[in-house]
C-alpha cells in the first residue's frame, strides 16, 4: 500500500470526526445557552439565590407553624400572669 491509498481510506474517517465533533460543540452550546436563560429564575442580579415553590412552601408551612405555637405560648403566659394576680389578690 502507498500513502495515497492510506490518505484515501483515513481523510473520510477524520472528516466524519470533525463533523461529529462540531455537532457536540453545537449540542454544547445549545445546553449552555438554556442554562444562562435559566439563570435569572435562579439567581437574583444580587446573587442571592431564589427560592423554590418547594422550599418556599415548606417555608411558610413552617412560618405558620411557629405563629400558632407563639400564640399559644402567649395565650398560655397571659393565664399565668392572670393566675399570678388572681393568687395575689387572695392572700
Amino acid at each position: 500500500m502507498n500513502w495515497a491509498d492510506i490518505l484515501k481510506a483515513v481523510i473520510p474517517i477524520v472528516v466524519m470526526c470533525l463533523a461529529w465533533l462540531l455537532g457536540q460543540v453545537n449540542s454544547f452550546s445549545e445546553r449552555l445557552t438554556k442554562i444562562e436563560g435559566q439563570m435569572p429564575a435562579l439567581i437574583t442580579k444580587e446573587g442571592i439565590p431564589t427560592d423554590s415553590p418547594i422550599s418556599a412552601e415548606r417555608r411558610a408551612i413552617m412560618k405558620e407553624q411557629l405563629m400558632m405555637q407563639i400564640n399559644d405560648l402567649q395565650v398560655k403566659v397571659k393565664l399565668l400572669e392572670e393566675r399570678e394576680k388572681f393568687v395575689k389578690v387572695t392572700k
